[in-house]
């Protein structure tokens, strides 16, 4: 299985109110392949280049069998939301989250 970078590769663009956000996957999350450090495949992705010092955490509950990638929303102040959405890719997901600063 192939590694993914530590930054995707998909940059995804939102405006808000006319600031340009750049949202990025940054690997957090593995499944481990014997005694070695994410040396298996990622399972979770923080998100990093959101406004007002929020942030989000994307996450395959589905994981190793299959994908079921969700998103968990965290505010400036450190409280958390719930978990939502039922995706089929980390990209996907973080696509979806791009909607709600468009």
């Amino acid at each position: 299985m192939r590694r993914r970078a530590v930054w995707a590769k998909i940059l995804i663009r939102g405006y808000m109110q006319g600031t340009h956000y750049t949202l990025t996957l940054h690997e957090d999350a593995w499944f481990r392949n014997g005694p070695v450090f994410a040396s298996g495949e990622v399972i979770g992705y923080r998100v990093g280049g959101m406004p007002d010092g929020k942030t989000a955490r994307i996450a395959n509950f589905g994981a190793p069998v299959r994908d079921k990638w969700r998103i968990m929303r965290i505010n400036g102040d450190n409280t958390q939301g719930d978990w939502t959405g039922d995706y089929e890719s980390a990209e996907d997901a973080l696509a979806a989250l791009r909607q709600d600063y468009e």
